[in-house]
């Protein structure tokens, strides 16, 4: 009798110290305090900055025979440097475009250039300066101005500094990709609109079309919420923007640039973008061997269901909280087009509900969803490489869960916002 009595109570203790675990890692995520936090943010900004050093700064032949360095954005460097040689439309033409890069590095990998021309202009500016001095000032100020929009966010140069250190800032740094721009201009949309800003916000909006894709459901956003300034002020930045392309580059590079669209296309239909590296659901349903036709049907639900979700967050809360994680979720949800370095968009949606969290506390679960967001969000290609799992599409779906699950809270919630 004795010996039953001991193991029900030793049952009941590990029955205990489970759902200990689960409540301290999972549900409360009490465990993710700021001292743990912190170490982990500091241990990746040491890893990111000795990591850009070797790569930049320290003698290797990493990629090319010559030595050159071959990252994405060689491919912006050249394109740029195709304007200060008054050839821009060199750029959408992908035989002498890759003819360009194969005479510069000795290696027959080549990049696209799917942007338009207003981004191009902005790279010849970078393009006076060599080539590893480039990718270290645009990785290094676009990567600020993410921070900088990250500090209007949350109110905290420290969270700040942790916020584009994660695993997602890190991988778009290493690739010299533009995400931590884009990035920088949803932040200072969103903060213009919080802040009743809409010239401003209207501007960093128009200014995102350097990337046209990422901007389809921030007009639903708009008309949503009747933000008719933002939305006009967005539409005469992008006219005034495409009018100074012409003015510098010509009408023809715009042309070349549209004969260049079914390219994109047709490399993301073929594979010539490897579907493992994409994070959208299109990509996740190709590498899981389903037909191009099917994949885009089932695309375009996603969307519209994304679509439906923005319309309804931005129609009935103000909350940035909610309309943040929503918007972003969403546009990352309804593109097909969308690499993994794109995640770093989740960066700002991530700042809303922290600081929500720290304000009036964190819901169930809460904490740990974000922390997986984060954790998860530079390694989605390699599970989808090696693994064959697609998890990138789980990872907008999550921030725009969450945010649909905020509207209609109470100020107050269960979770004390010091254990964050």
């Amino acid at each position: 009798m004795a010996t039953s009595t001991k193991i029900d109570a030793d049952a009941a203790a590990e029955d205990s110290r489970t759902a200990g675990l689960w409540h301290r890692f999972v549900r409360s995520g009490d465990y993710f305090t700021w001292d743990r936090i912190g170490f982990a943010c500091l241990c990746a900004g040491l890893g990111l900055t000795a990591g850009l050093v070797w790569m930049l700064a320290v003698p290797n032949t990493y990629g090319a025979p010559n030595g050159m360095l071959l990252m994405d954005y060689l491919s912006f460097w050249l394109a740029g440097s195709q304007v200060l040689s008054g050839t821009p439309e060199l750029a959408y033409s992908p035989k002498d475009f890759s003819a360009i890069q194969a005479a510069y590095t000795g290696s027959d990998t080549v990049f696209g250039f799917f942007y338009p021309p207003t981004f191009q202009i902005l790279q010849s500016g970078f393009a006076l300066l060599p080539y590893k001095a480039a990718f270290a000032s645009f990785v290094g100020l676009t990567t600020g101005l993410l921070g900088f929009a990250c500090r209007l966010i949350t109110g905290r140069w420290l969270l700040a500094a942790c916020l584009i250190v994660i695993p997602a800032c890190a991988n778009n740094a290493f690739h010299g990709q533009n995400a931590a721009l884009t990035a920088a201009l949803y932040g200072f949309f969103l903060v213009g609109v919080e802040r009743q800003k809409m010239i401003l916000a209207g501007i960093a909006l128009g200014l995102l079309t350097i990337k046209p894709q990422l901007g389809i459901l921030a007009p639903v956003a708009l008309i949503a919420s009747w933000n008719w300034r933002a939305f006009l002020s967005a539409s005469v930045t992008t006219l005034v923007l495409a009018g100074v392309s012409v003015a510098v580059l010509g009408i023809g590079v715009w042309h070349a640039f549209w004969l260049q669209a079914p390219v994109a296309s047709a490399m993301m239909e073929l594979g010539g973008v490897e579907w493992g590296k994409m994070v959208s659901v299109y990509g996740g349903l190709r590498l899981l061997g389903m037909p191009h036709l099917a994949a885009m049907v089932v695309q375009a639900a996603i969307g519209l269901g994304a679509l439906a979700c923005v319309w309804h967050a931005w129609r009935k809360s103000e909350a940035m909280a909610v309309r943040a994680p929503v918007l972003i979720g969403g546009t990352l949800l309804v593109t097909p087009f969308a690499l993994s370095y794109d995640l770093t968009l989740l960066v700002v949606p991530c700042a809303f509900l922290i600081r929500e969290g720290l304000k009036s506390g964190f819901l169930p679960y809460e904490k740990a969803l974000l922390a997986l967001v984060i954790v998860l969000s530079a390694s989605t290609s390699a599970f989808a490489v090696w693994l064959n799992v697609p998890l990138a599409p789980l990872l907008p779906l999550i921030i725009l869960w969450l945010g649909m699950r905020r509207m209609g809270q109470a100020p107050t919630l269960h979770t004390s916002a010091t254990t964050a």
